[in-house]
């Protein structure tokens, strides 16, 4: 289990009178062996500061940090895994899925050895071993996203970053796929930066909360009284917002 840190992170885009800053000094710590939810309306920079962090958006100003070093964004060990919200998009068609996550294994492995690690990390979230020969085509749109939480994990992370891996799939299956991630946080000991833009779906699952809005970092901490008693007006808005919930504290 690692400490996931963001110190006083800012991304820019474009130059000059173009330039856009989608992360604008976020400071945020990801609790070594929990899971922290990030949430905020589309646009608010969630997904910019978890690119970063995977070295997929450049770092104009600030530090990620790793148990206090640098992340590496390069090298055939990646700390940092990230499952995106499209797995049709996160999957190579061409390659069969047990290709998939073969590609990503630890080297050194037997062909045995790498064989026996698919099937394993396939019945780890619950696929069976046998659709190792299938391609990402054949399989549905919840099954291609356990494909790349078992990808992910292949790499042996200490961190995964799951970007709204929810949100493309059927109401119907969404919620297995939070109860898997939520097992294998537990059973293998990761930790987890959920990022959603419903805090329906960051209750459930995150047992710390913060809260983005125009690339800032506008509320941050444990779920329940983040939930109960928000201390900013925009996260008043989004609770507001769920259906069902209860209105916080602060709203008319």
């Amino acid at each position: 289990m690692s400490e996931l840190k963001f110190s006083h992170v800012t991304v820019h885009f474009g130059t000059g009178r173009r330039r856009i800053t989608a992360v604008d000094d976020v400071s945020l710590v990801v609790p070594r062996g929990s899971i922290l939810g990030l949430v905020g309306e589309s646009g608010s920079g969630k997904s910019t500061l978890a690119r970063a962090a995977v070295g997929l958006a450049p770092v104009h100003a600030g530090s990620i940090t790793l148990d206090g070093d640098p992340v590496p964004t390069r090298g055939s060990y990646r700390p940092l895994q990230m499952v995106f919200q499209d797995p049709t998009a996160s999957l190579d068609p061409r390659l069969t899925i047990g290709a998939a996550i073969a590609e990503v294994a630890p080297r050194g492995l037997t062909r045995a050895g790498r064989a026996a690690e698919v099937a394993r990390l396939l019945e780890l979230v619950h696929l069976e071993a046998g659709q190792a020969a299938a391609f990402p085509g054949q399989l549905s749109g919840g099954q291609r996203q356990r494909v790349a939480l078992a990808r992910a994990l292949a790499g042996t992370p200490k961190v995964i970053i799951a970007d709204e891996i929810t949100s493309s799939l059927d109401v119907s299956i969404q919620g297995a796929i939070l109860n898997l991630v939520r097992d294998l946080v537990a059973e293998i000991g990761l930790t987890l930066l959920f990022i959603s833009h419903n805090l329906a779906v960051v209750r459930y699952m995150a047992s710390r909360v913060a809260v983005m809005q125009g690339g800032h970092l506008v509320e941050e901490g444990p779920t329940a009284l983040v939930m109960a008693n928000p201390a900013h007006p925009y996260t008043r808005q989004l609770l507001a917002a769920v259906p069902g919930a209860d209105k916080p504290k602060g709203t008319p």
